[in-house]
């Protein structure tokens, strides 16, 4: 697995895990957040501003890759997502999944 695919596969969980159990999906600028580039780019028109953007935005995301772990469990691929930016790295998503593994935000 390239680590682009690694990116895009654990923000994809992230975004499943948000939209599952709170029903509000990542929008496009969360997730380009978490992959430090502009690269979702939809059409949707937005009404109002994303959940997740206000606030601690790490920590919110750090609660959804526990989640997204969970869900996620039985998946060996997205286990081997998460390795190479666990210990490495200050973008958003290797803050994100560090802080899953501290569970400083719990």
């Amino acid at each position: 697995m390239t680590l682009e695919e690694a990116r895009l596969l654990i923000v994809e969980g992230i975004n499943y895990a948000a939209y599952k159990e709170t029903d509000s999906s990542l929008y496009d600028s969360d997730k380009n957040r978490l992959v430090g580039s502009e690269h979702y780019k939809t059409s949707r028109h937005i009404i109002k501003p994303s959940p997740w953007a206000e606030g601690d935005f790490e920590a919110k995301m750090a609660m959804l890759l526990r989640w997204a772990n969970t869900l996620n469990r039985s998946d060996p691929a997205f286990a081997q997502a998460l390795n190479p930016f666990e210990r490495g790295g200050f973008s958003y998503r290797a803050r994100v999944i560090r802080r899953t593994k501290t569970r400083e935000d719990q």
